[in-house]
């Protein structure tokens, strides 16, 4: 998507967390609530992905199910602020019908309003325990999810209530992505996707500290938390703002890079 909008200056943060359900994202004491990071962020789109793990509570939870995940989006759409797509869960390869829990599950999850929802599930994709995608699978995951979106690009440039409409702009550019993951094949596109793999480690380590507790938790006071001449003053809060600008940099490569290689 970097590369097909470059004129569009897309920013990408990761906020998911390992467990994260509809009926539970768990978070440390004191962690910001969704509101305070969405718009902490300024995010636009949130792209959500729930249903597989849930559909384990079998058929009959569907009905919570639902719910929940309809009151997470309120939360995620901050009174209409943002738009939601919802990215349908899991999938199982062809040779292995998948359980009618999880059909419910998907099928229930394309019933809730307010939000775009991007049909992308690979039809067999490669999976490396039975649940997880492995590197292949998360290829094809991008690939449909790209599609989906770059579709969606003609209705978002429409003029309201338009019949019919034909955007001007030319067709979006497709990065081919190798089937098995790794680099890829066009040298600009591998240096690009190679900033923005560094501008996401710089991120996950500015968001999930790894000791939360010691940063905005219960153990702030601890004296090694303070600075050892002034214990007025804490000096990791300063440290970890020092990401931010190492990111911003990051953006900045990947926005000139994205540019010149959208250059005929």
């Amino acid at each position: 998507l970097t590369r097909a909008l470059p004129d569009y200056h897309l920013r990408f943060r990761n906020l998911a967390w390992e467990g994260d359900t509809v009926f539970e994202q768990r978070r440390d004491l004191g962690f910001p609530t969704w509101e305070e990071q969405l718009e902490k962020i300024g995010a636009t789109v949130v792209i959500a992905q729930f249903g597989q793990m849930e559909s384990l509570t079998g058929k009959e939870k569907l009905p919570e199910f639902r719910a929940a995940y309809q009151k997470l989006i309120g939360r995620f759409s901050g009174g209409g602020k943002r738009r939601i797509f919802i990215v349908s869960p899991g999938g199982l390869p062809a040779d292995r019908q998948p359980p009618a829990r999880l059909q419910d599950y998907t099928l229930g999850a394309h019933t809730i309003p307010l939000v775009w929802q991007l049909n992308a599930t690979p039809r067999d994709p490669a999976l490396r325990d039975g649940v997880h995608l492995s590197a292949a699978g998360q290829v094809q995951l991008a690939d449909v999810i790209g599609t989906a979106v770059m579709r969606l690009q003609t209705h978002f440039d429409a003029p309201p209530n338009s019949i019919n409409y034909r955007s001007n702009r030319p067709p979006l550019h497709r990065v081919t992505l190798p089937r098995q993951g790794g680099p890829l094949a066009d040298a600009g596109e591998e240096k690009l996707r190679q900033l923005i793999i560094a501008k996401n480690r710089l991120w996950f380590d500015y968001w999930r500290v790894q000791n939360w507790a010691f940063l905005a938790g219960d153990r702030t006071n601890q004296p090694s938390s303070r600075d050892h001449l002034d214990p007025q003053k804490r000096w990791f809060p300063a440290e970890r703002a020092r990401f931010l600008p190492l990111i911003e940099a990051r953006e900045k490569e990947i926005d000139a890079l994205a540019a010149k290689l959208a250059q005929p």
